[in-house]
Order: structure tokens, then sequence, then C-alpha cells
């Protein structure tokens, strides 16, 4: 040790003796504690001894003391006072990489810049695949089409069985007249008039029943196949694009949130199946009857290619999200939003925006509002009933919720009182040691 070094150390060791509130610093908090243990002179002796060690021995380079580091000491940097290293995971400052909140990393924290370019590339993923999907269905157009046109088939054939074309007798008559007539130039072969009466009544019959769709611009029909073989391939690669969806909002999302997130997703697509087929195979018919009961002999219902797809996929779209109805009041329900006993008092008020909301996602005809405007007040009351089990402010679930906080604060409060009364025995009990 250099005569410097000597000379500082017995001045701080001067001072630590001679100053009592360097001394009362330096001490371990124990000692000076009221409450705390008794010291004797010789443990204090010994632990002012321990304070006048030098730090810096063992410090040195070349010292074969284990721990020794040439960068610390007080010719560091920043001398006495230099902070110890930081220690990985210790949450000191210089703990350049925290520990995620779970094993899998799901904790770790992202910038606004890798949130854009993740959703950038769920985005660009989904198309993709939509895209996929409408090339691979664009080949079915045509059959998917028709499936589209089955119900204004069964409506066409159905006005032809009761209302036909040609008058009741007219086939008999032209067979009547075509044998006279042949019959006059010799024709003697009547079994081949009756065959072509009867060809061209199954033509003429067919013809009608067959229903036919008109377009008034050349592209009109690709664009219609266009258009079905893209809403067929967003079906059909749904659950893709759901993947997608998910993997951007499952890190944001607590873990009791997503095990919510599965179930639902199959009930809502459930739901819009339900209906979409309900439109398809219960509106369908009947509005298309209602329609073409408008048909007289001098206007006919010729209805165009374009436009047909056009009210068949709002009407698919419009059912399918209406049945979401009960989904949606459990979400607001699960969220304290509303309760079964609010839904009921306000049922006038949702019969009024079930019509309401009928005549917007419908075409403007009363017949077709009606038969949205059912379904969708029954699905008001199944979404009561869901409110009414699922919901966070129904009355049993609040007098539950309120019994339960009753029990904890009365647990909390005995568990305060027995604290405070081991706190006074305790207390009562150190007073004689300390006498």
């Amino acid at each position: 040790m250099t005569p410097d070094k000597e000379e500082a150390r017995n001045g701080a060791v001067g001072k630590q003796e001679t100053d009592p509130s360097a001394t009362a610093a330096t001490d371990d908090p124990s000692l000076t504690e009221p409450n705390g243990p008794v010291i004797s002179d010789e443990e204090l002796a010994q632990a002012r001894e321990a304070l006048d060690r030098d730090p810096a021995e063992g410090d040195r380079g070349g010292t074969d003391e284990p721990g020794s580091d040439e960068t610390s000491g007080p010719d560091a940097p920043g001398g006495n006072n230099a902070p110890p290293p930081a220690v990985p995971g210790d949450g000191t400052a210089g703990d350049a990489e925290p520990e995620p909140d779970s094993e899998d990393g799901e904790g770790a924290q992202m910038s606004l810049l890798d949130h854009l370019g993740e959703l950038r590339l769920r985005l660009t993923r989904s198309f993709i695949a939509i895209a996929v999907g409408t090339v691979a269905c664009y080949g079915f157009a045509e059959q998917m089409f028709n499936i589209l046109m089955q119900p204004m088939i069964e409506v066409f054939q159905q006005r032809m069985a009761d209302k036909p074309m040609l008058p009741i007798g007219f086939y008999d008559d032209l067979r009547d007249a075509l044998t006279k007539l042949l019959g006059e130039q010799g024709f003697q072969h009547t079994d081949k008039i009756d065959l072509f009466v009867d060809a061209l009544q199954r033509s003429l019959v067919q013809m009608a029943q067959e229903g036919h769709f008109q377009y008034t611009y050349p592209a009109e029909a690709f664009f219609s196949y266009i258009k079905i073989s893209i809403v067929a391939g967003l079906f059909l690669v749904s659950p893709y694009v759901f993947a997608q969806i998910w993997g951007f909002i499952a890190p944001g999302l607590y873990a009791h949130e997503r095990k919510w997130m599965i179930p639902m997703a199959v009930i809502s697509a459930a739901f819009f199946t339900s209906g979409a087929l309900f439109g398809y195979f219960v509106v369908f018919p009947f509005g298309f009857e209602f329609f073409a009961s408008f048909s007289t002999e001098g206007i006919q219902f010729t209805p165009k290619l374009n436009e047909y797809l056009s009210f068949c996929l709002k009407l698919l779209f419009a059912f399918g999200f209406v049945f979401e109805l009960p989904l949606f009041i459990f979400f607001l329900a699960r969220m304290g939003m509303v309760s079964s006993q609010g839904l009921r008092k306000k049922r006038k008020y949702a019969i009024l925006i079930g019509f309401v909301l009928a005549a917007v996602l419908t075409p403007p005809d009363p017949f077709t509002q009606c038969l949205m405007a059912g379904p969708l007040i029954v699905l008001y009351e199944v979404g009561i009933w869901v409110a009414f089990f699922f919901g966070k402010n129904e009355k049993r679930h609040l007098e539950r919720r309120a019994k339960a906080e009753e029990a904890a604060r009365a647990e909390m409060d005995a568990a305060a009182a027995n604290r405070q009364d081991k706190e006074t025995a305790d207390k009562e009990a150190g007073e004689p040691d300390k006498a």
C-alpha cells in the first residue's frame, strides 16, 4: 500500500471514529433499532475492525485472492462509489434483457413498426389464400350459380303447373288441324302427327320451366362468375384466414380471454351458416314466389344475371349476420352492458328496430322485410335467455358476488385482527427482555 493510500485510509477511519453520525450510517441497521438485540462491546469492535479494512486490498492486480477484479477498487472509474456489476435477471438497471412474462416469450414487447409489419404479413397471407381459393372455385362457378338458380327454377315450374302458358286444349286443336291439313294432301301417317305434337309440347314446357336469365353487356356473365367465385373462395379458405387473425390478436389477450375465442369462433360460424341456410331454403322460395306473382301476360318476369346474383348474395349475408344476434348479446351480457331485465323492458323498441333493420338489409318490399324481422324478433328473445344464464349483472349473480365479497371482507378482517393480536403479544413478550 502506498503512503498516500495509507494516509487516506487513516483519515477515513479517524473520521468514522470521531463522527458518530458516520458510524451510525455505516453500522448494521439492527444495531441502532430501539427494539433490536443488545450488542456486546466485543461484537462492536469486530464490526468496526471489518469496516477499517482497506477495500483496495485484494483488488490489486497480481493478488491471489479469489474474486479479485482489476477494474474494481478506488482506482476504477468512480472510485468507491462505482456500482456493483449487474447480475442478469436481478432487476437492476444494468439488466438489458428483462425476462419475459411467460416461458414461451409471449410477454415480450413489440414496437409499433413490429406490429405493422406483423399485420402486413398476416394480410398478405390472407389475400393470397383468398386469391387461390377464388381461382380454385372459378372452375365450379357454373355449378354454384345453378344452385343459386334452383329456387327460382322451382318457382317457374310451379307457376307453369298452376298457370299454363298455352290455353287448355291447344295441343288437341293443333293435332286435329294438322291431321286435316295433311290428310287433304294425301298424308296417311297420323301417328307421325301425334309424335310431333307431343314433342312440341314437351319442348315448350321444358323451355318454360327452365327459366332464363339475361345479361345486357358482354362482360356481365364473366364478372358474375368472378363474384360468386370470390365469395365461395372466401368461404373455402375462411379457416386459414381466421388462423391469421388469431395469430395477430392472440398475443394481446389474457389466458381467460384466449380460452373463449375458439369456441366463440365455432359458434359464430354455426350461427352464420344457419342464417344463410334459412335464407336459402325458407326465404328464397317464398320471396321469389311473391315477386313472380306480379308477372302477367303483358309483363314477363325475366331477371338479369348480375342483379339476381347480387340479390341472392345480399340476402344470404344479411340472414347470416342477423343470426349472430344471440352471440352479440352474449358478449354484451358478459361485459355487464346489458341484462335480461333491461332487454325485457326494451322489447317494444327492439321490435321496431328489427323491422327498420330488416328494411335496410333486405329489398324494399314488405314480404321479405317480414321474413327477416320475424326471425330477428325470435333471436332477440333467445338473446334474453342467453343474457339471463350468462349475464354479469343478473340479480342472482350480483347477490352471489355480494355474498362472496362479504365473505372475503370478513376473512380479511379476521386475518387483520389475528395479525394485530400477534403483534401485541410479541410486543408484550419483548418488554420484559428489554427491561
